[in-house]
Parts: C-alpha cells; sequence; structure tokens
C-alpha cells in the first residue's frame, strides 16, 4: 500500500481535556491517527474518512481526496485543526480535483444546514 504526500500537512488536536497535537502528510498517518487515536468515532464522517483512507492506500482514490475526508471528519468531531501548505506537493490534477471536491463538500454543507 502506497501513502503519497499531500500537498497541505493537516495539523489536528485530538482529545477531551488535553489534547494531543498531530501532524498528519499521507493517507497511511491518517488511517493511523482515525483508528488508533480518535475518540468521536460516532458520525458519519469518520467513516468516511476510514474508507476514503483505505481506498487511496489501496490506489483507488486520490490521497488528496482522503485529505479531505479527513478534515470532514475533524470537522464533525469538532477538533481544531489547521492546513499548512506541505513542501512535497502532489501533481496539479490531483490538486485541482482536490480543490473540486473541497468546494462541492462545502456547497453540501451548506444545502444541509439550509434545511
Amino acid at each position: 500500500m502506497k501513502a503519497a504526500e499531500w500537498s497541505k500537512v493537516v495539523w489536528l488536536e485530538i482529545g477531551d481535556g488535553n489534547p494531543t497535537r498531530i501532524r498528519v502528510s499521507n493517507s497511511r498517518q491518517a488511517a493511523e491517527c482515525l483508528l488508533e487515536r480518535w475518540s468521536r468515532k460516532n458520525n458519519r464522517a469518520y467513516k468516511h474518512a476510514v474508507m476514503g483512507c483505505s481506498r487511496a492506500l489501496k490506489g483507488l482514490i486520490s490521497d488528496e481526496i482522503a485529505r479531505i475526508f479527513l478534515v470532514e471528519a475533524a470537522k464533525q468531531a469538532n477538533y481544531s485543526f489547521t492546513v499548512t501548505k506541505n513542501e512535497n506537493s502532489v501533481s496539479k490534477l490531483e490538486a485541482e480535483i482536490a480543490a473540486i471536491t473541497d468546494q462541492l463538500l462545502a456547497a453540501e454543507r451548506a444545502q444541509i444546514s439550509a434545511h
């Protein structure tokens, strides 16, 4: 299973009370974080993130899409996070696909909130 570096690094603060700051820069790290450190697993975004990481590691989806799923799971779990540029950037096409997916998810969230 491959784990290409993401174009952006996700910094998460996980845990209740005294959160731990974690740097996640690829789908393998994200899967490990979700499975071993995530305490708020009872939501759809968490399950999508786990499945997304698995599919990215198998080469079925872009690693950038797995990053977006991780960020969505962090939002649903109310974890603090920041996203910074990674020096080991991915291809322009993957970055464009990730940006479009991010926009689609934001529009979907807005539509769900409106109902």
